[in-house]
């Protein structure tokens, strides 16, 4: 991205990220989502085998 274009600062988004995505090639980017998403489907299931009583309601 060129120097001279400024992107809002409040926007929120991670330039860092970007520029990380960016500089990885197609099937990088992939393996990293499948890792993120795999991440994910664990968390979740830890989450719902905890104990009901351990568990805050929904």
């Amino acid at each position: 991205m060129p120097d001279e274009i400024k992107i809002d600062d409040r926007s929120g988004v991670d330039r860092g990220l970007i520029a990380m995505f960016l500089k990885m090639s197609p099937e990088e980017r992939l393996r990293a989502n499948d890792n993120a998403f795999r991440a994910i489907l664990e968390l979740r299931d830890a989450y719902r085998r905890q104990k009901p009583n351990k568990r805050k309601p929904e």
